[in-house]
């Protein structure tokens, strides 16, 4: 007999992981999410991943691996990536395939999008100021955004994303607003 799955309780399941700090808040309606509790979550919605590595450069710090996720006769897929511009771990296949896993096992609950593992997201310890009642996390995201932007056309985008933020920001907490824009400052003048 097949093993039915109730799906409605994937949302009070969230809410838990909120309060007791496996997911926390990264941007207006984004949250990150422990790797482990991407696993525990597969694990209890009979989530099987499968993964194949498409790329390795040792050498070079970069994997990519391809995993699929099988829920409910249907297959998720998706690729995690990791070169030196975007992760600061000595062990690119792991944290290819992790990322790559934990993407396909969102993607299957249909949550990819609001929710994002932390292997995506460099540094995405939660911080939360609360004097100014600000999440300056964000700002660290911002950053990570902006270094690893690849052509000028991210990089004004992710500027037109953070405006209002970093106009709030300026505010509240003037030197990291300045440390953010001193970081797309500089680079811009790596892309020119």
């Amino acid at each position: 007999m097949a093993k039915i799955i109730v799906l409605n309780t994937l949302e009070p399941y969230l809410e838990k992981l909120k309060k007791n700090g496996g997911m926390w808040k990264i941007d207006a309606n984004k949250f990150a999410i422990k790797h482990l509790e991407v696993e525990k979550l597969a694990e209890q919605y009979g989530i099987e991943t499968d993964i194949t590595l498409v790329h390795c450069d040792l050498k070079n710090s970069c994997a990519v691996v391809k995993a699929s996720a099988s829920f409910q006769s249907k297959k998720y897929y998706s690729l995690g990536e990791v070169s030196p511009h975007n992760n600061t771990f000595p062990y690119p296949v792991a944290v290819a395939e992790k990322r790559a896993v934990d993407r396909a096992v969102l993607k299957s609950l249909n949550i990819h999008g609001e929710v994002y593992s932390d292997v995506e997201l460099s540094n995405t310890t939660p911080v939360y100021n609360e004097n100014t009642g600000m999440d300056l996390n964000h700002a660290t995201v911002i950053m990570q955004r902006i270094t690893s932007a690849t052509h000028q056309g991210k990089l004004n985008e992710v500027l037109s994303d953070s405006k209002e933020y970093l106009t709030k920001l300026k505010l509240q907490d003037s030197q990291l607003c300045l440390k953010v824009m001193n970081t797309f400052k500089n680079k811009q003048r790596q892309l020119s």
